[in-house]
């Protein structure tokens, strides 16, 4: 027996493909999702994962069931492959967090959907399909065991096609449940966590020295956090991970995470606003301050900033771009993320921007950053639109990619400066190109 798995790029349409690999290639790193379906997949059961951002589907593999994972923006695309294997005789099984979102649409294109974390459901699929009893839909009843679930098939990765080829997944959840996050609306905002010997006897394994965490919040629980760091200080690797900004106000675990070899941080700040649904900001002070004096901190402890921010919150108007990036800019960070609010199908909201009547698109493929798929508040679909791009002008001008590069060279040394100078040249070239928020 065959299993094809699929993780499908962005459609053409908003985003070429080969751009799209090149963006991967420069900066990326491989999905742990449908590698841990292999790993869940009975051993005498052959199976090839194909991610499309860095390979083809080829022919020469004649799967017997197939599985395709569907993000908003692959959605379209996912379809037509569905379409196409079924055509053949080919069974698809359809899941990932589009899908639990959106179970109805979904079942429309396949033979068999997933809703939930497949560790709940995959084998139970495998089993019926092999009885010739497959199931229209597989509904996962709670939530996985992190420690349960069996590591990623990393012999089916494609590791040199991949800036961080190393992956690791310590946790899962955030305590924030924003209201734009399809992570969030997915599995809820109740952090889980792994062992953390289990977590450092994987890590030890990993060839090289890098090494990304695929946690949706690093710091979702601060004693975990500084737990796992103290375990990781005697490994000598250097990794990276997400956090909300937080962390940078808690100095010793700031500390435990450089001195357990954290060479960077993605920052979620989402808006630069107080009065948001985010939920993140405090209360009082100056958030312009308070955001360059988190990006400050990390940076003072050796360690790189990748601020992400969000526009198109309903508290934003069109002075939100200007704010946002004086923050990057006053704060020092090393990277950005700007993007414009996408209301992912599902989401509470997208729900909530449905029964408001400024939802304005409902074709997925287009539901990526830059692209407005929703009427905003305070300013105009337009403004918003071209607020962002010149958010990301300002930031990947090439003279400010030069000056980052060099400033990076003299605070964290002059391997990680060049590391700069090549990402931010790679999202230079793929600005406007596409992105999303929060899965």
């Amino acid at each position: 027996m065959r299993v094809l798995l699929i993780d499908p790029v962005t459609t053409a349409k908003t985003l070429q493909v080969e751009s799209r690999r090149k963006l991967r290639r420069g900066i990326g790193y491989p999905g742990l999702g449908l590698f841990t379906v292999a790993a869940l997949t009975p051993p005498d059961i052959e199976v090839k994962v194909i991610d499309e951002s860095v390979d083809d589907i080829a022919d020469d593999f004649v799967p017997d069931l197939v599985g395709i994972s569907v993000q908003a923006p692959t959605a379209p695309y996912a379809y037509e492959l569905s379409a196409r294997y079924k055509s053949a005789g080919i069974p698809v099984v359809l899941g990932g967090i589009h899908v639990s979102l959106n179970p109805e649409e979904a079942l429309e294109h396949a033979d068999a959907i997933v809703i939930g974390e497949a560790e709940l459901t995959w084998p139970r699929l495998i089993e019926d399909f092999r009885r010739g009893r497959l199931q229209r839909s597989y509904w996962a009843n709670g939530l996985a065991d992190l420690d349960a679930s069996p590591p990623p098939r990393r012999d089916l990765m494609c590791l040199d096609d991949y800036q961080i080829p190393c992956v690791v997944q310590a946790s899962k959840g955030c305590p924030f449940g924003c209201e734009f996050c399809s992570l969030y609306a997915y599995v809820g905002y109740r952090p889980r966590f792994r062992r953390i010997d289990r977590v450092v006897e994987e890590i030890r394994a990993l060839p090289g020295n890098a090494v990304l965490f695929a946690d949706d919040n690093i710091y979702a629980n601060r004693d975990f956090a500084r737990r796992l760091f103290r375990a990781l200080a005697p490994l000598k690797r250097d990794w990276v991970a997400e956090s909300t900004w937080h962390i940078a106000f808690d100095d010793e675990t700031l500390t435990l995470a450089s001195d357990a070899g954290c060479a960077g941080l993605f920052v979620g700040f989402d808006s630069i606003n107080q009065q948001h649904r985010v939920r993140k900001v405090p209360g009082s002070g100056d958030p312009v301050e308070t955001y360059s004096r988190a990006i400050r901190n990390i940076v003072e402890k050796g360690m790189a900033c990748v601020a992400a921010f969000v526009f198109g919150l309903d508290s934003d108007d069109a002075s939100v771009f200007e704010r946002s990036f004086a923050v990057v800019r006053d704060g020092g960070a090393h990277l950005v993320n700007f993007s414009v609010l996408v209301p992912y199908p599902g989401t509470p909201v997208f729900k909530r921007l449905e029964w408001e009547g400024r939802i304005t698109e409902r074709d997925w493929s287009k539901y990526i950053s830059p692209n407005v798929c929703f009427e905003p508040k305070r300013m105009s679909a337009a403004e918003l639109y071209e607020g962002t791009l010149w958010a990301q002008k300002e930031f990947f001008a090439l003279g400010h990619v030069i000056k980052t590069a060099v400033r990076t060279s003299r605070q964290l040394g002059w391997g990680r400066g060049l590391l700069a100078l090549k990402l931010n040249l790679a999202q230079r070239r793929n600005w406007g190109k596409g992105s999303g928020n929060g899965g």
